[in-house]
């Protein structure tokens, strides 16, 4: 009875401390680069979205004249429609190398398939 509770008190930490391993996330939580164009194209989307917030705000409480709003307001969105072209671009760019990453998957199971057959 006491090698019975002993191997028992001994597998449950090894299960606690095996559980992640043998569960596994399942790719739900993949980690991001945070260098990345896309990481910092979020950080200067945030940027914008917060200086226009707070031009509005500032517009609102009589801080700045309407002049000042009407140019941080045109500079902003310069800016947002920027970052929006840039994100287009990366998605255009990211569906361009996997169309040619399958190209030359294709050609090299054609080239393989043929010395395979001679």
């Amino acid at each position: 009875m006491i090698i019975l509770l002993t191997v028992l008190v001994a597998l449950v930490p090894a299960l606690a401390i095996l559980y992640p391993f043998l569960h596994g996330d399942n790719g739900e939580a993949q980690l991001q680069d945070e260098s990345s164009l896309h990481s910092e194209l979020v950080r200067r989307w945030d940027a914008v979205v917060a200086g226009l917030k707070g031009t509005e705000l500032e517009w609102g409480v009589g801080n700045l004249t309407n002049e000042d709003y009407t140019f941080l307001k045109e500079q902003y969105m310069l800016e947002a429609v920027a970052i929006m072209k840039a994100m287009e671009l990366e998605q255009e760019q990211e569906q361009e190398l996997l169309s040619q990453i399958g190209q030359e998957v294709g050609s090299s199971a054609q080239s393989s398939e043929e010395t395979s057959h001679s």
